[in-house]
């Protein structure tokens, strides 16, 4: 009896430290796939693009230029999209990722003064995405992303009045991808990771495969037979339908 209770302890740490890490084999691979379809309709962010900021649309007096590169921010376990804004008038950079609810999203940003801002709210109909932080901190406390078709985006930024709680427009900044984009009906080459529009070639065992951006490359590159086997998973399913 007086050896009973070394033995049982030892039994405990011999076989639960080992359900923990069966779990986290299965878990993070749904989880990243989960965050990937749901920022799917963002996804044409992906690349590089010149802007035109104005106070007001059609005003010229106070303008300025910015440019901005969207990439996919990928991993096992999670999936987001990162944005970095060069000569930003009220943005630096910022992560999009889904929330927990369906059609919600959170946008941490990083304001043109170095400041951090979270930003959360829903998309509708038309993939105009709202998003507002909470608080009562004065500059950019609304953002709404417009993308207008493959090659234009606009970006609204909004402040509010800490009396009366309404919005004012700061600014708004017009974006047109930079480079050529395909025209409509054209085809070209598709991501392997998220379908996205293909830019960047990849090899493996002799053969080419293609990548949008620099955050599918690396996912790419660390496990190129786990990426092949969801899209071959993905072109079943699509088979079925």
């Amino acid at each position: 009896m007086r050896f009973a209770p070394s033995v049982i302890p030892g039994l405990v740490v011999l076989v639960f430290p080992l359900l923990p890490l069966l779990q986290a084999e299965e878990g993070p691979t749904r989880s990243r796939l989960e965050s990937q379809a749901a920022l799917k309709a963002y996804g044409d962010l992906v690349g590089s693009w010149r802007g035109t900021g104005q106070p007001e649309r059609g005003r010229v007096r106070g303008s300025w230029t910015e440019s901005a590169s969207w990439a996919w921010k990928l991993t096992k376990d999670s999936a987001a999209l990162e944005v970095t804004i060069k000569k930003g008038k009220y943005l630096r950079s910022g992560i999009l990722r889904p929330g927990a609810e369906p059609q919600s999203f959170q946008f941490d940003a990083i304001l043109a003064d170095g400041s951090e801002r979270k930003f959360s709210g829903k998309a509708n109909g038309k993939k105009a995405l709202m998003l507002t932080a909470d608080g009562q901190d004065e500059g950019v406390r609304r953002l709404t992303f417009t993308p207008l078709h493959d090659t234009r985006l606009l970006v609204k930024l909004e402040a509010q009045d800490s009396q009366n709680h309404t919005f004012h427009q700061l600014g708004e900044v017009g974006y047109t991808r930079e480079g050529v984009a395909f025209a409509a009906g054209e085809s070209g080459p598709v991501c392997i990771v998220t379908e996205g529009r293909g830019s960047m070639p990849v090899s493996y065992k002799g053969k080419t495969y293609y990548v949008c951006c620099s955050g599918c490359r690396d996912l790419f590159q660390e496990n190129p037979e786990a990426v092949l086997a969801e899209a071959a998973e993905r072109a079943k399913k699509k088979e079925k339908r």
